[in-house]
């Protein structure tokens, strides 16, 4: 026996243990780290000398970030652990036990290997060398390593079989932005919970085939942003700030930019299923249909829709040279699915890289999320494969398939397996709570059976995710309600309905599901006969009917897009006069719209504009200014987001270009100024001031931007990482040309708010022409 080493314990014994799944499933030779084979010669001097060790290293290691949870189980149980180690006849009996424990351990790992390759031998007469990988995976499924894996496929012939050279990738969406864009949906899925936004279109709540109508996407795009700017500073906002830039550049810029987003997703779902395909066809060289429906609702899941996730499939099968269980007619039709943007490149056979089983009917056994497949016994035991529920296309070893003769020297199912099915069919129903009953059944039943944990796992891991989901929904349907966003309140609830509706309102007495389904749409469908009285004529009739229908349904959509497209009435006359106090009172002549609010600036020395407050009157004081003469005031009248022209005291409606201005020199907001603005390869450049790392962009076609927060303006910010990697500014392909373009310096205070600075240096502004 070699002499105990701690860190070698710790990466060979501990890590084994924890990732089999603690105690149990391991044995007190293993955990003692006493060689098995070597049981029977050491005496009963050597064996206490060792546990003494052992448990020593164990209280060291209470308090590791990592093990402390099973070395605490370990320190509790070591006196039970250790007694059969004491005696050398207690010993022996406990070898002789722990030896078949592991022999049937040591069966169960090599089952599905094995049972994979018998076919592959009995289909080729040897193991075809593009089934290799594949098998390869199926080994790493049960805990084998590549020596062992090697070693079974090495006692049977390997046929060589011609790979077919890899195609390189069409040009697009760079990979780096992909990644980007990738990680920053991610990371939007953990901040805003609710459902999956695998692309820019999911999180502008549209379908992929929808993503050439570019003026929807704008509409979105443009709802989305005035949500943001609602949101308080932190990391969610900073998020969906750079969501809307890929948008912008992406999705609103359309034509071209369109195509080349569609191709690298339509691209990343491809190489996300080939794997999973090559898995799939890995024994029965063809796509059964039930494998086919789960791989297509993958690749819908993961932002397709039907018609290109079909394609996907076609093409990938016809890379593998195979076809699709009862579209057999539609091999070679994977032209069409390169056509429609896809991946051109092609694997082989043996390219699989998905962790997903396989059985003896060449179905997959789970998705490469962590699915787990197994053959023994003739069932399939993955969390999300076919259930296999009516008991038909299982085999055993040594056997043949369902409709002949079966080997009975094997059990025919394990006590895990039928309520690990039931979960699955409860799943199906829309009943994760009914699921998740099922499911701790199956965990109970387990016991030391790894193929089990493994199968198990994945599918209480998918309950858990639903029921996180539902719990989000419910917040999402309860504050919609309270605001009267009763479109989105429908579409939290319809996936309640459909996903999770025996989960009950975690209000407890609050309304159920289907009440709050009936309030909505009910709601929703006044709403929609509100919009459909409304008057077209004459506007100031038509307006109120429109914020009538808004009171009822704040997001109802055809009533926001009809009242975008009706101007808002500046105010009249604007005077200024000062009060023996000092004060200066503005007032104006109402607007012609009704039911405006009215925003007042005041024009500042350096020709920006400060907004002095907001009021539904025609009046309002000024105390910021009590000496000298009397400012120039302006008065913005704005109704549900939409702002007038301003009108200006000193009756100028001309826009005010700053005075000049050291270069870099700090504006009354205290902040440095952007200098030096030019377009360089239609990229914005400009020199970057100390200690700014965010800029906002102002636009305006018809004059140059009055303050950063013109209200005539079109506005978007740009981060110093940002403009290092595109090496500029962007502008966006949908802005007005000719056009002015002023940049401003912004800086985040100690809580994270973003301050724009007061106004524009001389040379950060431009006339741009296109």
């Amino acid at each position: 026996m070699r002499a105990f080493d701690p860190n070698d314990y710790r990466k060979r014994v501990l890590a084994a243990v924890e990732r089999r799944g603690g105690i149990e499933h391991s044995d007190v030779f293993e955990l003692y780290d006493i060689p098995l084979e070597e049981a029977a010669r050491l005496s009963d001097a050597e064996i206490a000398a060792r546990v003494e060790e052992v448990w020593g290293f164990w209280q060291k290691q209470r308090d590791h970030p990592k093990y402390r949870v099973l070395v605490g189980l370990l320190v509790d149980e070591h006196d039970e652990l250790s007694a059969p180690l004491r005696t050398a006849s207690s010993r022996r009996v406990e070898a002789e036990r722990v030896t078949q424990i592991r022999a049937r351990r040591d069966a169960e790992r090599y089952e599905m290997i094995d049972t994979a390759i018998d076919r592959l031998v009995e289909r080729h007469g040897g193991i075809p060398a593009g089934k290799v990988p594949g098998l390869e995976d199926i080994g790493k499924m049960s805990g084998l390593s590549a020596s062992e894996i090697a070693a079974r496929v090495r006692r049977h012939r390997i046929i060589d079989e011609v790979q077919a050279a890899p195609v390189p990738a069409a040009a697009g969406v760079s990979t780096q932005r992909r990644q980007q864009i990738r990680k920053l949906l991610a990371e939007f899925e953990r901040l805003q919970p609710g459902d999956p936004v695998p692309t820019l279109l999911a999180l502008l709540r549209l379908d992929f085939s929808k993503a050439r109508e570019t003026s929807e996407i704008r509409l979105r795009a443009e709802a989305l942003r005035a949500r943001a700017r609602e949101l308080p500073p932190g990391r969610t906002r900073v998020v969906l700030d750079e969501l809307l830039v890929h948008i912008s550049d992406l999705l609103e810029a359309g034509g071209s930019a369109v195509d080349d987003y569609l191709r690298a997703v339509t691209d990343d779902v491809t190489e996300m299923l080939r794997p999973q395909v090559a898995a799939a066809v890995l024994v029965e060289d063809h796509l059964v249909a039930a494998d086919f429906d789960y791989l297509l609702g993958e690749g819908m899941a993961a932002g397709l829709d039907r018609a290109t996730a079909e394609r996907v499939l076609i093409g990938l099968t016809d890379e593998l040279g195979t076809t699709v269980e009862g579209r057999e007619h539609l091999a070679g039709s994977g032209s069409a699915q390169r056509n429609s943007g896809a991946s051109t490149r092609t694997d082989g056979p043996g390219g699989v890289g998905s962790r997903a089983g396989s059985d003896t009917t060449g179905r997959t056994s789970g998705p490469a999320q962590g699915g787990a497949g197994s053959t023994a016994g003739g069932q399939r035991a993955g969390a999300y494969g076919g259930d296999n529920d009516s008991g038909a296309g299982s085999t055993s070893r040594g056997g043949s398939t369902a409709g002949g003769t079966i080997d009975r020297s094997r059990p025919q199912s394990r006590p895990w397996e039928a309520p690990l099915r039931a979960a699955r069919a409860a799943l199906r129903a829309g009943h994760p709570r009914e699921a998740a009953r099922h499911v701790d059944l199956a965990r109970r039943n387990v016991g030391g059976d790894s193929l089990g944990m493994t199968s198990v796992r994945p599918m209480a891991e998918e309950v858990d995710r639903i029921l996180a989901e539902a719990a989000a929904h419910w917040r999402g349907a309860t504050s919609g309600i309270a605001g009267r966003r009763f479109m989105e309140v429908l579409e939290h609830l319809e996936f309640l309905q459909r996903k999770a509706s025996d989960v009950p309102n975690p209000a407890g007495s609050g309304p159920e599901l289907e009440q709050l389904l009936t309030q909505a749409r009910g709601a929703l469908a006044d709403a929609d006969r509100q919009f459909a009285a409304a008057p077209a004529t004459p506007p100031a009739a038509r307006m109120r009917a429109l914020l009538a229908v808004l009171e009822a349904c704040t997001d109802h959509a055809g009533a926001i897009a009809a009242l975008a497209e009706l101007p808002v009435t500046a105010p009249g006359q604007v005077t200024a006069s000062r009060k023996p106090d000092g004060t200066v009172v503005i007032t104006w002549t109402p607007s012609a719209t009704e039911q405006v609010e009215y925003r007042v600036t005041r024009l500042l020395t350096d020709g920006s504009w400060r907004v002095v407050g907001r009021t539904r009157g025609t009046a309002l004081e000024d105390g910021g200014t009590v000496t000298g003469p009397v400012p120039v005031y302006g008065v913005v009248a704005s109704v549900s987001g939409r702002n007038s022209e301003v009108r200006r005291s000193d009756g100028d409606s001309r826009a005010e270009v700053a005075p000049p201005a050291a270069p870099g020199a700090p504006n009354l907001s205290g902040m440095p100024t952007v200098t030096r603005l030019t377009v360089r390869d239609g990229l914005l450049t400009f020199e970057w001031p100390t200690g700014i790392t965010e800029v906002m962009l102002v636009a305006r076609a018809d004059a140059p931007p009055t303050e950063p927060d013109d209200p005539q303006a079109r506005k978007w910010k740009v981060t110093n990482s940002r403009y290092q990697i595109d090496g500029g500014a962007r502008i966006p392909a949908d802005l007005p040309r000719p056009c002015h373009l002023a940049v401003a310096s912004c800086k985040r205070d100690a809580t994270g708010t973003l301050a724009v600075a007061a106004g524009f240096a001389p040379d950060a502004r431009i006339r741009w022409v296109g």
